[in-house]
């Protein structure tokens, strides 16, 4: 109270004499006289007023904060601030994936390097890798750099299922999750801004939460574009975290080699370096022209984009498949032709039901070998009409298996692509009636595999792989399948 008496000031105390005075009168006074006494009380307490103004800011922070009636902040969830100035798209990277998978499912394996693949390193732990192992490299040189190294022909059947709990784990926060790869993962947080205030703290509690309930690291890069995303997340692997705020993407690129620049590969970067040019702040002087006649007009373009973080596309939470690809390697490679006929037909199989269950048919269809001494082959060809009937396919795929298999080698390696596809509108033919028989057959195959798995129903030459490979659910389990989606 006496702090309070000090900083009131005389004139202030006159006023309240007089109010008091004023009041006094007023007890006293008619009805009508009342009224004007609390005219006279309000007009001396507006002064009142004004004359406290000096002391206001004294007032204000001694003041309790006021908190708003809206159910969100009292949620904790209304204050957005920390979001307005945060990226929104966010790519996760699964670290070594298949070398992770094989040391979730073998604890022995944990903390040894671990070296995935056959012939050649598919995955390589980060215990090999800190040893100098990249991927790709054959498994004479790594053993060499690595001879400690733990050599694994790959499960390939659960590197797919490990993927589907990591996506299952993305989509609880957000429903909009687009799988760039088998590990590879884009998601999309805009308009989520009150649902997570923290937005690192988020980002965290996924991290965590992944290693908990799958064993697997992952890292993550959180930008205003895919691609510096992308780039963010792969800088401090195993288990990094990078946010790139709005705003900084020049100067976060600018000092990194251009190898990290997503559409540069070895060949671009050594061009580049030949010039002087290695580093992404230094592609950034070049002119859109200049990259454009060294590179071709599409590449060039998007490399002149990416170097300023420039990247329009958009987190696709349905995919769409521009291609479908089925492959698989040959254990010891073969010359038999029949059982190569066999997984011919069921690649070709397999595709024709994805084209179908995308509501989509192809214009090309293309087959690749490679022998086991490591020459490949490869030819496509556009078919007469677009179609997604795997017999249609199997007949253009056994064509040009024929043009391909050429040499006395035995095959490790199959495969079969379809490119250029389009919608399916077929209608009925009015004279083609088999093509009208197929339409319905495949359309019943469908709905009998969708019901009780794809092992309901086989052709004649899927039953013979039964001897030569497990089945699962889904179907047979081939050595190395197409790890697309």
């Amino acid at each position: 109270m006496e702090a309070c008496v000090e900083s009131v000031s005389p004139e202030i105390l006159a006023a309240q004499s007089l109010a008091q005075d004023e009041s006094e009168a007023a007890r006293s006074a008619t009805s009508s006289g009342m009224e004007n006494a609390h005219l006279g009380r309000r007009a001396l307490q507006e002064e009142e007023s004004e004359g406290r103004s000096e002391d206001r800011p004294l007032q204000e922070a001694a003041a309790p904060e006021k908190r708003s009636w809206f159910g969100a902040n009292w949620l904790g969830l209304g204050n957005v601030r920390t979001r307005e100035k945060m990226p929104h798209i966010v790519h996760v990277d699964v670290d070594a994936f298949f070398a992770s998978v094989e040391q979730v499912l073998n604890p022995k394996l944990r903390g040894k390097p671990v070296l995935v693949g056959r012939g050649v390193v598919a995955s390589a732990s980060y215990e090999a890798k800190f040893r100098g192992v990249k991927t790709a490299m054959s498994f004479r040189d790594a053993l060499r750099i690595c001879p400690k190294a733990i050599v694994v022909p790959g499960k390939y059947e659960h590197y797919a299922d490990f993927a589907e709990r990591v996506r299952r784990i993305l989509e609880t926060y957000t429903p909009a999750v687009e799988t760039a790869a088998l590990d590879d993962f884009y998601m999309d947080f805009a308009g989520t801004e009150r649902l997570y205030p923290d937005f690192e703290a988020t980002l965290r509690r996924l991290q965590a939460e992944i290693v908990g309930r799958t064993g697997l690291s992952v890292s993550l890069g959180a930008a205003r574009t895919k691609v510096v995303a992308s780039i963010a997340s792969r800088l401090e692997r195993p288990r990094g975290f990078r946010i790139v705020l709005p705003g900084t993407e020049e100067g976060f690129l600018a000092p990194l080699p251009v190898e990290k620049l997503h559409g540069i590969g070895h060949t671009h970067a050594g061009a580049l370096a030949e010039r002087g040019v290695t580093t992404i702040g230094q592609l950034r002087m070049i002119p859109k022209p200049v990259l454009m006649a060294a590179f071709g007009e599409v590449i060039g373009e998007q490399i002149w984009e990416r170097s300023r973080g420039l990247d329009g596309r958009e987190v696709m939470t349905l995919a769409t498949p521009k291609s479908v690809s089925r492959e698989t390697t040959i254990e010891g490679g073969t010359i038999d032709t029949e059982f190569l006929g066999g997984l011919l037909e069921y690649l070709s199989e397999r595709i024709g039901s994805t084209l179908r269950d995308h509501g989509k048919q192809a214009h090309t269809i293309g087959v690749r070998v490679r022998y086991v001494d490591h020459y490949s082959a490869h030819q496509t060809v556009r078919l007469l009409r677009a179609t997604n009937d795997e017999r249609e396919l199997l007949v253009a795929s056994k064509e040009l298996f024929r043009k391909l298999f050429t040499r006395r080698v035995a095959i490790r390696h199959i495969g079969v692509s379809v490119t250029n596809l389009d919608a399916d509108r077929r209608q009925n033919e009015l004279f083609d009636v088999d093509a009208n028989r197929r339409w319905y057959l495949n359309r019943e195959v469908d709905r009998v595999r969708g019901r009780y798995g794809w092992n309901a129903v086989f052709y004649g030459k899927g039953l013979e792989l039964r001897e030569h490979y497990r089945t699962k659910e889904n179907g047979l389990v081939l050595s190395t399948p197409c790890l697309s989606r």
